[in-house]
């Protein structure tokens, strides 16, 4: 008897631990396992996938002061690939409290992976980057393409490649992290000085770069709801 009471909690049992990734305050999720995702702020992510490869798209949003103003930061999209069991991760950034620790996080971003044991897990990271205007961006649709380039931190895509059909992607870099040009959130024109007068004209302006706006703009689309999405589009267009 006891041993078919054991059989049946056996079996109604779940069979094991989910696999968790605890995220860090002010990291918004755009993918998780190849689809969509809007999760925010220190959560704990459930993975779908124990015991396999994990691929995680997130950015990183931070506010600092600079200059005596304050500034938004938005990362550009970070795919996380790591191989999961069924346990607790833990993801951590680093603190961005300037406009270079920003630039530093965009050029390179500074990832630590650990276990609910507080060891390091390896992983490999890079970013899912779009040229041009960035508002409505299909991430779904991204990653498939990037998948199926066999980039650095690809998982396998479930469809096999189409070589006359697929979108050409560029060769895989050898280090985990793809380095890009270093993008400032804000800048201070350089002070101009008058050779014909004894004044000295002082002219400090921000110069938001169009890579800034066009990532804020990219940011506060997806924020908004279909109805704002729809009006903004037959704007543009």
């Amino acid at each position: 008897m006891r041993h078919i009471i054991a059989l049946l909690c056996l079996t109604l049992s779940p069979m094991g631990i989910a696999a968790s990734l605890q995220l860090p305050d002010r990291v918004e999720t755009v993918l998780v396992n190849g689809k969509a995702s809007q999760q925010q702020s220190s959560v704990k992510l459930d993975l779908s996938m124990p015991d396999n490869m994990q691929q995680i798209a997130f950015r990183y949003q931070a506010r600092y002061r600079d200059n005596g103003s304050q500034n938004n930061f938005v990362s550009d999209v970070v795919i996380l690939r790591f191989q999961a069991s069924e346990q607790n991760y833990q993801l951590t950034l680093p603190t961005i409290n300037s406009a270079s620790r920003a630039n530093q996080f965009n050029d390179q971003p500074t990832i630590t992976l650990t276990d609910n044991t507080g060891n390091s897990i390896v992983f490999t990271q890079d970013k899912l980057m779009k040229s041009g205007l960035q508002i409505g961006r299909d991430f779904a649709q991204e990653i498939a393409q990037y998948n199926e380039s066999g980039a650095i931190a690809a998982i396998a895509s479930a469809k096999p490649i189409n070589k006359k059909t697929a979108t050409a992607a560029p060769i895989a870099p050898v280090v985990p992290v793809v380095p890009v040009a270093i993008v400032p959130v804000a800048k201070t024109a350089e002070v101009t000085a008058s050779n014909n007068t004894a004044d000295t004209q002082v002219n400090k302006t921000e110069d938001i770069t169009q890579a800034e706006i066009s990532r804020m703009l990219d940011y506060w689309y997806q924020k908004a709801n279909l109805n704002t999405q729809a009006e903004f589009k037959a704007k543009i267009n």
